[in-house]
């Protein structure tokens, strides 16, 4: 499983999931591809990170829902989304964000993530 930390993610919280899981593929958009993806309309993220094999992590909960329903209906794939809610995490608990991937990661490792939608809850940093 790779994750595709969206901009309004502090880059650092890919860090801190690496220093629980060494192995896992985390990277923030701020730092993937030389952060070429900053500022770019999300419909040009989903489809690079669907691209290279990547779930997005995200607190889009407006405009991302939104463009999943329009590729259902279009019968377009994307890589999966795991959504984060402002009522769950706060933006700045970096630490139990990235508790809470970590245990998803481990969990999810093997997983097909093809058109897949979580909702990252707080239950997952109790798992660890």
């Amino acid at each position: 499983m790779k994750l595709l930390l969206d901009e309004h993610i502090w880059p650092g919280v890919a860090e801190l999931v690496k220093r629980q899981i060494p192995e896992a593929e985390v990277e923030s958009i701020h730092h993937y591809d030389d952060g070429s993806l900053m500022n770019t309309a999300d419909n040009e993220v989903l489809a690079e990170a669907h691209r290279d094999g990547w779930t997005l992590v995200t607190f889009d909960l407006n405009t991302i829902p939104r463009l999943l329903h329009e590729k259902a209906i279009a019968n377009e794939d994307h890589n999966g989304v795991i959504f984060v809610s402002s009522k769950s995490f706060a933006q700045n608990d970096h630490v139990r964000l990235a508790q809470a991937l970590s245990v998803v990661a481990r969990s999810e490792a093997a997983a097909d993530w093809m058109n897949r939608v979580m909702f990252l809850s707080r239950k997952e940093t109790t798992q660890s």
